[in-house]
């Protein structure tokens, strides 16, 4: 009889994968909440910033891993959307700009990452700006709504007039001088649930409810607007930052991207202006967010849903020369905030490795249990949320295009960032971003970092015959 109870814990313990994976394979598949702000960049208490206040954010950050180097694949918004929701290189995309349908000709095969959840069986929703606004992809969704009056196809610049806000701004300005993107501002009466915002969150909250109840899992995508220009907010999120109190941006002795050396910066003023209404429309987008992990506690989804949270792309707040804006190879346009809080992984804790956009279709894969796909360039985060200390020796590529080419191209490791320019006039760049983390000095000249030079030189190479 022992004999027999010996082998059969024999067999048992040798046939041990198989219950452990039946349960796996049964086991209820993740939701997941993706939120996206608009032109958010790293400007956030948990990244260490000093003065915005996002409680939300910080709510989100103790349940989550914070990415520190992560990266987009073009600093502009429709481009990197294309490319993270395909999970394809703006390269491949072929979508340089913020005209033309998000299925580009490219992407004609393409499934996108909420599509191909939907086809595994998940509910989809989305609210807001996700794809670029009037560029929607219908096919991924089950729900898709604008967040909008009537779900009308309202762009950012119109947002005053066609809310019907016209008669409750109290104060207007825009950034002076030679300055980028120009810094449109507006302080509004108590009006906050006629604009965007505060509605998506609504919606997101109503569709994550209608999802948890229908008995099967769910991607609710939340697409908030702010802290997109126009930079507009009820004047008490303006009214939590005195001008008075906000540092002015360091511009450095470097060139304005593309900017007429002529003509002069903003001045003081308007830059105090500026940053002010930019860090009110954080917390302006802060206290949407909230609204939506209300919902999340109040259903007590924490433990079966993935959060990711990010900006779409970074943004210059009057450094670099003077720049105001996103579409520069530099750290501050390319380099983006990510927290991804996934159940049973590492919370409250930051990575250092470098990471990019493409892996999120990759990662949620993963996470969520659903089957693997061949075309993916990005890789999986997982082994990062288990432990953020591992070794992770991949880089970042981030492109902007020119005449419809791709053009400069960026490369980011965890030490060194390299530029280099489709003009061969225009000399390449190398900044070691742990001495020079606003990378003023270039050290492509120097005969001390000819051997990294020549390592960033091997790695865009690399990235551009693949891709280009």
């Amino acid at each position: 009889m022992r004999a027999i109870q010996l082998l059969f814990g024999t067999l048992a313990l040798g046939a041990g994968w198989l219950p452990v994976q039946a349960a796996e394979e049964s086991a209820p598949r993740p939701n997941v909440l993706f939120i996206i702000a608009d032109d958010l960049n790293r400007c956030l208490p948990c990244y260490g910033h000093p003065i915005v206040k996002t409680p939300n954010v910080d709510r989100l950050a103790a349940r989550a891993v914070r990415f520190d180097r992560a990266y987009c694949q073009y600093p502009v918004c429709s481009p990197s959307r294309v490319s993270f929701l395909s999970g394809r290189r703006p390269e491949q995309t072929r979508m340089f700009g913020n005209e033309g349908a998000s299925r580009t000709p490219s992407l004609q095969d393409a499934v996108f990452l909420p599509e191909y959840f939907r086809q595994q069986g998940y509910f989809t929703a989305r609210v807001g700006k996700v794809f670029h606004i009037g560029r929607d992809v219908p096919e991924c969704w089950d729900v898709t709504e604008e967040g909008t009056p009537d779900n009308k196809i309202i762009y950012q610049p119109q947002e005053p007039q066609k809310l019907g806000l016209a008669d409750s701004i109290t104060a207007e300005g825009q950034l002076d001088g030679d300055t980028g993107e120009g810094g449109h501002w507006y302080t509004l009466e108590a009006v906050e649930d006629k604009l965007i915002d505060p509605h998506t969150a609504r919606r997101v909250s109503a569709l994550i409810e209608q999802g948890n109840e229908e008995g099967k899992p769910f991607f609710v995508a939340c697409g908030f607007r702010r802290p997109h220009l126009p930079w507009m907010v009820p004047h008490e999120f303006s009214e939590l930052y005195a001008p008075a109190d906000l540092p002015l941006p360091v511009r450095g002795d470097v060139p304005r991207p593309g900017g007429d050396p002529q003509k002069p910066a903003a001045s003081d003023d308007s830059r105090r202006a500026s940053l002010r209404a930019y860090f009110a429309c954080i917390t302006f987008m802060d206290r949407q967010l909230g609204r939506v992990l209300d919902t999340m506690d109040r259903l007590r989804l924490w433990d079966n849903t993935v959060v990711i949270m990010l900006g779409d792309n970074g943004y210059h707040l009057g450094t670099r020369g003077g720049y105001w804006g996103k579409g520069t190879p530099y750290e501050e346009s390319c380099g983006v905030p990510l927290l991804i809080a996934a159940p049973g992984r590492a919370q409250a804790t930051g990575c250092q490795r470098v990471v990019e956009y493409v892996d999120f279709y990759p990662t949620l894969v993963d996470l969520c249990g659903l089957p693997p796909r061949g075309d993916f360039v990005g890789r999986s985060l997982r082994p990062l949320l288990d432990d953020p200390t591992i070794p992770w020796d991949h880089a970042a590529y981030t492109i902007n295009a020119r005449n419809s080419q791709p053009a400069n191209l960026a490369v980011s490791t965890e030490r060194f960032r390299y530029i280099e320019y489709a003009d061969a006039k225009r000399p390449v760049e190398l900044y070691d971003l742990q001495a020079d983390p606003r990378e003023w000095t270039n050290l492509a000249s120097r005969a001390d970092h000819a051997e990294t030079l020549a390592r960033m030189k091997m790695l865009a190479a690399q990235h551009r015959q693949k891709f280009w």
